[in-house]
């Protein structure tokens, strides 16, 4: 190799390069190790996750287990509730027949006399309104005698003192 032409820029760019090359090795080796720092500590993360999500999922698996469980006992309480409500509602059915028949055969007599009671008292009520209206007009007419007897009288003595 002939380097006979070869000028100190030459070689100042040579050496420049070189060392720009090396710096960029060395930067990518420390790259390479804080990306293999961060997957080791991503993998062990990893492997943390896996160990407790057993456990977390047998758990899950437990609970469900054990709600399924309670559903079927509430299913079996509903039934009995609907049991009891179908037999209310049959008991309710029969007290309002019962209550019906009681109101037929008892209930046309007890209107009936309520009905006379009442027509009784307002009958009542207006023969002894007449006799008191009576009574009130012989007291206004009395009333109404007296004055004009008065005023005669009154008049009467004037004309006896004129």
């Amino acid at each position: 190799m002939e380097f006979d032409n070869v000028g100190l820029w030459e070689v100042a760019l040579l050496i420049i390069s070189v060392a720009i090359f090396i710096a960029c090795l060395w930067l990518s080796a420390g790259l390479i190790r804080k990306a293999t720092g961060t997957l080791s500590r991503v993998n062990s993360v990893l492997d943390k996750v896996d160990h407790e999500i057993g456990p977390i999922l047998r758990n899950a698996n437990t609970t469900l287990d054990n709600v399924n469980a309670s559903l079927v006992q509430v299913e079996g309480e509903l039934e009995k509730v609907s049991s009891i409500t179908e037999n209310a509602a049959h008991v309710s059915s029969n007290v309002a027949n019962v209550t019906s028949l009681v109101v037929s055969a008892v209930g046309s007599p007890l209107v009936k006399a309520a009905a006379f009671g009442f027509g009784l008292r307002t009958a009542l009520k207006k023969r002894n309104q007449g006799v008191e209206e009576d009574q009130v007009r012989r007291m206004v007419e009395a009333s109404r005698q007296s004055k004009r007897e008065a005023k005669r009288t009154a008049k009467a003595r004037k004309r006896a003192d004129k």
